[in-house]
């Protein structure tokens, strides 16, 4: 019979052969992780770790594909397992063993992106001030200033938050939500070391996380914008630029390690973006939390311009339970000065 002529060689040649085909059909993924190099993936695309949910939550076991591939009348499950040993990651080219963490990747990725990733992180670590001779560098900055052609200033729809770490013993006024002086600013996210920076978010609950969700709850001031500001989106949704998309998802601006004391290099770029953002015209950046996966942040990088036009309309304590648990007496109406 043919079936008998057929040999274990025969069946590890069509394995192969099907394999890759069978695996694209049911997947359509441009990125395969395994167990050894997931977490790299993860360093270089902490914005798709954090925000994406079908990374987060999608992996599978090697050993499962055998069920959902076209193996069953020619191939035994032992005989799968068997040839799967011999495969490797298509990332890393480790043995392709345990789980992989297929993942379609949402706007394209040019080759050898990753490398260019760590050599613009040792620019910003080494030589800062020479970033923008970095020619991906300056494409972004090309593309900020692009963007900045298609907007115009509005006046927000809604409120926006700013919290501090609540202390029991402190009466909190309007003043107490201003930026701090400029001799107290440190490197952050999207300021310059004793340069002002008005770091605000969309919903009270997202305050609270960036604060590293405080036992003791925090104080949050309910802020209006009464002046046209000019705001540079970089969330995912709002953005069809490929090179914005890049960014927004990847370490460059969306890794979560802050570094110690006054050196911050991880912020390095994300300054660098304010810098470009604010020669182009933009006032303020909007940008997604790296400590709660649905929520917004505004920082207003053009703060000087903006100190007399904002209105306080009520401050009140937020704790774990994510609701307001006190509204204070006073309704500060007046614009702050």
């Amino acid at each position: 019979m043919i079936e008998d002529e057929i040999t274990l060689q025969d069946k590890l040649e069509f394995f192969h052969l099907v394999f890759a085909e069978e695996f694209d059909s049911i997947f359509s993924a441009d990125i395969i992780c395994c167990e050894k190099c997931v977490d790299e993936f993860i360093k270089y695309w902490p914005g798709i770790y954090i925000n994406d949910q079908n990374f987060q939550t999608y992996s599978i076991q090697i050993s499962s594909l055998y069920s959902m591939m076209r193996f069953c009348d020619f191939i035994t499950e032992d005989e799968f397992n068997q040839f799967s040993s011999d495969l490797v990651c298509p990332r890393c080219n480790h043995e392709l063993r345990g789980v992989i963490y297929p993942y379609n990747m949402p706007f394209n990725v040019p080759y050898e992106f990753e490398q260019l990733i760590g050599e613009i992180a040792k620019i910003a670590h080494e030589t800062p001030f020479l970033l923008l001779a970095n020619p991906f560098a300056l494409e972004v900055f090309q593309e900020i200033t692009k963007i900045s052609q298609t907007i115009e200033p509005e006046i927000l729809s809604d409120a926006v938050f700013r919290a501090r770490i609540f202390h029991n013993e402190t009466v909190y006024t309007a003043a107490d939500f201003f930026a701090p002086p400029k001799e107290k600013v440190a490197e952050g996210r999207y300021n310059h070391a004793g340069k002002q920076v008005l770091y605000l978010s969309e919903e009270p609950e997202t305050c609270f996380h960036e604060l590293r969700s405080p036992q003791e709850g925090v104080m949050i001031a309910n802020i209006s914008i009464k002046k046209p500001i000019k705001v540079l989106n970089l969330t995912m949704q709002a953005q069809e630029s490929n090179i914005i998309n890049l960014i927004r998802w990847s370490s460059l601006m969306s890794s979560p390690n802050e570094g110690e004391g006054w050196h911050k290099p991880h912020y390095v770029f994300t300054r660098f973006v304010a810098d470009c953002a604010k020669a182009a015209g933009f006032h303020a950046i909007k940008y997604p939390s790296v400590r709660f996966d649905e929520g917004m942040n505004l920082a207003l990088i053009s703060y000087s311009d903006y100190i007399n036009d904002f209105q306080v309309d009520e401050i009140f304590l937020f704790n774990e339970s994510n609701t307001k648990i006190e509204v204070l007496k006073q309704r500060l109406m007046e614009s702050l000065i």
